[in-house]
């Protein structure tokens, strides 16, 4: 029942009489489903998978409020689209109300920040899958900084030639006398035909109280005709008390080369150990290799393998081969 009244509410949403004070309205969406045989390396068992990966759905449109402003809205989930959560819909992805206009444009609600999104130009896996940089880069000492942050307020300033900057902000909603973890997320980006080249800084306040864990990256990519070279590099410093605290120096290099329909990508990624001493910690190499064929401009096929090694008291090599489809609509 609950299933139905889901699908219903869906329909009604997307009939014409719901849209027909608005024609800024789309309907979006992209699925990515792969089929992957992944060895996590060690005593573990080789697995055949089928992913849904982060499929989605979305509705996003926009109002004129007159005087060159503009209501925005966009709400998207995530899709269950290999039935393993079983209720075809799975977490919230980016969802806000904004206000844009000359001034730039402004968000409330849930969205990626700017410094994960810097690193979104190079990635060549949509962030989601076991081949995806996103596994190695953006992570240290246990803790993961390419997120999409809830409860939050995103600004992004006007486009100045290929300059644009973004800030985001975070409260803490159980703020206490003693604990305020909010979180603050900026970036400053440049593009242009050829380059793209991006910095940003995120702080989380009060993981540890009384300390600020940080983040910093430098994103830069080139486009040589039918072929394209980026790297990333980014420091994070976690704190592990009031008094100490570790850093993690991480970096990726990526590029491909079209061939027609054809592409062949490769991304290196390597995360810096962020022992103090002893064993190592968080000391993980990524070596991925992707081809795709571009059916259309919507639909993609492709095939992927990837190779990740993690040290520490022994170390472990996870592979995963495989490949799916991505469509875009």
């Amino acid at each position: 029942m609950k299933q139905k009244l889901i699908a219903l509410a869906i329909a009604s949403a997307l009939s014409a009489p719901a849209f027909a004070d608005n024609a800024n309205v789309t309907v979006y969406g992209k699925a990515i489903l792969t089929i992957e045989q992944h060895d996590a390396g060690g005593s573990a068992s080789s697995v055949t998978r089928v992913n849904t990966n982060a499929s989605r759905f979305g509705v996003k449109g926009s109002e004129d409020l007159g005087d060159g402003l503009k209501g925005l809205f966009q709400y998207e989930v995530e899709m269950d689209a290999d039935g393993s959560a079983g209720n075809g819909m799975g977490k919230t992805r980016n969802s806000g109300f904004g206000l844009e206009g000359e001034f730039g444009k402004v968000v409330l609600g849930i969205w990626d920040t700017p410094f994960k999104v810097a690193h979104n130009k190079i990635e060549l896996f949509d962030n989601t899958t076991e081949w995806s940089a996103t596994k190695v880069i953006g992570n240290s000492n246990a803790t993961k900084w390419n997120n999409r942050q809830k409860n939050m307020i995103q600004y992004w300033t006007p486009k100045m030639g290929g300059l644009q900057a973004a800030f985001m902000y975070s409260p803490d909603e159980a703020k206490t006398a003693t604990k305020d973890a909010s979180i603050m997320s900026m970036s400053a980006t440049y593009a242009d035909d050829a380059v793209y080249a991006a910095a940003a800084y995120e702080s989380h306040a009060d993981v540890v109280v009384g300390t600020t864990d940080s983040a910093f990256r430098l994103v830069g990519k080139y486009d040589l005709a039918d072929a394209w070279v980026g790297a990333m590099y980014e420091s994070i410093k976690t704190n592990t008390s009031a008094t100490a605290s570790v850093t993690g120096n991480n970096a990726e290099l990526v590029g491909g080369i079209a061939l027609g329909a054809s592409s062949i990508a490769l991304s290196y990624a390597k995360a810096g150990s962020t022992a103090a001493a002893g064993v190592a910690a968080n000391d993980v190499n990524q070596a991925a290799i992707k081809y795709a064929y571009k059916f259309s401009k919507r639909t993609e096929g492709f095939l992927a393998y990837a190779s990740k090694k993690t040290n520490g008291a022994t170390s472990v090599t996870a592979t995963t081969f495989g490949g799916g489809f991505l469509h875009s609509f």
